[in-house]
């Protein structure tokens, strides 16, 4: 369907669109350049070609939003080459690590905790402490208990 040819029509599905939480079609309605009148607003919304509309604008913005492991790797090659053409090598290594990350090759890790926090525990109170926080954060744990025998410690 192409635009809409009354302009304030086209706004106003435009903005029902795009609208951001919380706006009410009165408020799409007063920023399409209209007197602020809830009836009309909602008539306005009803109407057949606003609907046809709003559902391709609506598909056009879902087309646009789709984004794949295989489109950011795609972006980030096109920012390396950029990179390295303007002898921008520190944005090229990011967008090479960046790469990594998207491929799996690369897996960035994070230590939680300040240095040492965990010494003082033993084996056993460190497990149970891994168990209350998981608890806490609201993860099912399956407890399974293992075989000492054959351990070598």
């Amino acid at each position: 369907m192409p635009v809409l040819t009354n302009h304030r029509h086209e706004r106003f599905t435009q903005l029902l669109a795009a609208a951001p939480k919380g706006m009410t079609v009165t408020d799409a309605y007063e920023k399409a350049g209209y007197r602020r009148n809830d009836g009309n607003a909602s008539t306005l919304a009803r109407h057949p070609q606003v609907q046809a509309r709003l559902k391709e604008i609506k598909g056009q913005l879902a087309e646009k939003a789709v984004v794949t492991a295989e489109s950011l790797m795609k972006e980030a090659e096109e920012v390396r080459v950029r990179a390295m053409g303007s002898g921008q090598l520190t944005a090229a290594v990011a967008a090479i690590k960046e790469k990594g990350v998207l491929s799996g090759k690369r897996v960035e890790r994070s230590e939680v905790g300040l240095p040492g926090e965990f010494d003082h525990m033993s084996d056993e109170e460190l497990r149970q402490s891994i168990i209350d926080e998981a608890r806490e954060l609201g993860f099912i744990l399956i407890e399974s208990r293992r075989s000492t025998e054959g351990d070598c410690s």
